[in-house]
């Protein structure tokens, strides 16, 4: 019956195994998609740059073109000023001459800001693009890292469900049920020690004499209060 006792105590360990390798191998397709989303962030954040700057060269073109229009309007209208036949047509070629400039002075205006905001558009590029390329190499880096040690916890997980087969193999049927019944309810937790006179798996006092009942491991015996198989601490 000790034996028993002992293979009851494995048989739980290998379990509470399982459970940390199957949630730490769960986990990693989680890691790498998080990973990938956050590079897949930074390259959306490049080209969003990319755009901005398109967008102003093309601005800039287009300021370019008007402030050659007013130029041209404005010499246009200085030569059409000296052969004004009228003082209405004179003072018609002066409005129109302030009117251009004022336009020309705008567009200027707006061209010096066009340009400002494409320097530090540039400057954000080659950020931008430094960390894009660096964050792609490490995520490369940490995703094989990942998929490696997915390898490793699904070949760790083989090795101790074999485990669990040759000792489940080895138990009475009637102490395997009784453990699958107990697991299934408590959270997978079915074998637990009688440490400082407790149950170490709800926390509740074992009688003296029961505690005596458990060091001798002549029978199972469960806790009262949570229903789980009790073992002695000492192994």
């Amino acid at each position: 019956m000790k034996q028993t006792f002992q293979q009851l105590r494995a048989l739980q360990e290998i379990d509470t195994d399982l459970k940390t390798l199957r949630t730490k191998t769960d986990e990693i397709p989680k890691r790498i998609e998080k990973l990938q989303q956050e590079a897949a962030r930074a390259k959306t954040e490049l080209e969003s740059t990319l755009q901005e700057i398109t967008g102003h060269k093309k601005d800039y073109k287009l300021a370019e073109l008007e402030l050659k229009t007013a130029e041209e309007k404005i010499t246009s209208y200085s030569v059409q000023l000296y052969s004004a036949k009228t003082n209405e047509q004179y003072k018609a070629f002066l409005k129109e001459i302030e009117t251009q400039k004022k336009l020309k002075s705008g567009v200027e205006d707006r061209m010096i800001t066009l340009m400002e905001e494409a320097e530090a558009l540039e400057q954000k590029r080659q950020t931008t693009e430094k960390e894009d390329a660096q964050l792609e190499t490490e995520t490369v880096r940490k995703v094989k890292a990942l998929e490696a040690e997915k390898q490793e916890l699904e070949a760790a997980v083989t090795e101790r469900e074999n485990q669990r087969a040759e000792l489940v193999q080895a138990l009475p049927k009637s102490a395997v049920k009784l453990y699958e019944r107990i697991r299934s309810r408590k959270g997978g937790l079915a074998v637990v020690t009688t440490r400082h006179e407790r149950c170490n798996g709800c926390m509740n006092p074992v009688p003296p004499q029961r505690l005596l009942e458990i060091q001798r491991q002549d029978r199972i015996y469960t806790c009262e209060a949570c229903g789980r198989i009790l073992v002695s601490d000492n192994k």
